[in-house]
């Protein structure tokens, strides 16, 4: 009886250690699969992407120039002489036409009144020849002249016509002489410098002013081939000033000149019409150049896999990588240009892809 009672016993402590495991368990369970997965989720490595964009791939550029009068010229003296006065001073604003300076040649009006002169006198001798061509012709005519007078007289009528052109010519020339003593504006503008005084004896070339007119603004700057490339006449660009109130202008290109001086960069030339832009100022101009290639990524975006090959990772659905092979063609600045098999929207890896490996699982990260 006491043996049954033992057993008994026996069996009750059995059945409650099955309960106190059972119930252990199904209190541990919920738990293992958060566990698990977070196990897994730090298993993923940690990366940086960028998203390859459909549109053609360019590049913006933007140069440092100086704006500058686009209306210049350098007046010089067209005789030689003395200064004899000048009307104007540095910063000067004159109308076309204004007199700007006097310059005197002791020849010059002596020289245009002798070529005067004598054209009068050619249209004179021109006269009389004519009238002595028309007696010849009568005479001629009623058969009392020959045919060798009538010619001689017709002759000399053509040589006293082309000796007055050639007089006249000479009075026009040197009145053009006597008419440069007076120097004129050639348009409206500043007189922006003054290298001659009155009194001074000066050459034929010589500088006497300058002047600009400061309405029209343009500036010349130096580029690359690419950005000389993409750009024509009559193309508009953006010109701004960072040092004066960060203002927008509309530039627009008047010039390309790519071979100006052997061995030099191109150079393009903007204008700025109406806009208060006062020379002097420092511009940016900004460029867009279409390349010639698929994409556009970030330079760190690219890994060598061997001799003059290059790939980057793609980051596919399941949020593994895959490496794709790209050929690099041009690198701007933290960019390069590349073509490859990849599409619109693709996720590339621009940060840590130095721990990656094909087939590695990630998690992006901003």
């Amino acid at each position: 009886m006491r043996s049954d009672k033992q057993t008994g016993l026996i069996h009750l402590m059995l059945l409650a250690g099955i309960c106190f495991g059972l119930a252990a368990c199904s209190e541990r369970e919920p738990d293992s699969e958060p566990a698990a997965l977070q196990s897994a989720t730090q298993s993923r490595l940690p990366v940086r992407v960028s998203y390859v964009q459909s549109d053609s791939p360019s590049v913006h550029q933007t140069f440092i120039g100086t704006s500058r009068a686009a209306n210049r010229v350098t007046i010089r003296s067209q005789i030689s002489g003395r200064l004899l006065q000048r009307e104007v001073k540095l910063g000067t604003r004159v109308n076309q036409g204004d007199v700007l300076a006097m310059v005197y040649n002791p020849g010059a009006t002596p020289q245009a009144l002798a070529a005067k002169q004598r054209w009068q006198q050619a249209q004179v001798e021109v006269a009389q020849a004519q009238r002595d061509y028309d007696r010849i012709q009568s005479l001629y005519e009623k058969k009392v002249a020959s045919i060798q007078e009538s010619e001689s007289a017709r002759s000399a009528v053509q040589a006293a016509r082309a000796a007055t052109d050639a007089a006249e010519s000479q009075y026009q020339q040197a009145l053009q002489m006597d008419a440069e003593q007076t120097i004129r504006a050639p348009f409206s503008g500043v007189i922006t410098a003054t290298p001659v005084e009155p009194g001074e004896v000066i050459q034929v070339g010589e500088p006497l002013l300058q002047l600009a007119d400061p309405n029209e603004v343009e500036i010349e700057i130096i580029v690359t081939d690419a950005a000389a490339s993409s750009v024509q006449a009559g193309d508009v660009l953006t010109v701004l000033t960072p040092f004066a109130g960060e203002q927008r202008y509309a530039g627009v290109v008047h010039e390309v000149t790519p071979f100006r001086e052997r061995g030099a960069l191109p150079t393009v030339i903007v204008r700025v019409a109406d806009t208060g832009m006062t020379p002097g100022t420092t511009v940016h101009v900004e460029f867009e150049s279409t390349l010639a290639g698929q994409f556009v990524l970030p330079a760190s975006s690219l890994i060598k896999t061997g001799h003059r090959q290059s790939a980057v990772y793609r980051v596919k659905a399941s949020n593994e990588v895959e490496l794709v092979p790209v050929q690099p063609l041009q690198v701007i600045d933290d960019r390069v240009v590349i073509n490859g098999a990849l599409q619109a929207e693709d996720a590339v890896v621009i940060a840590g892809n130095h721990q990656l490996y094909p087939g590695a699982a990630v998690t992006v990260v901003q």
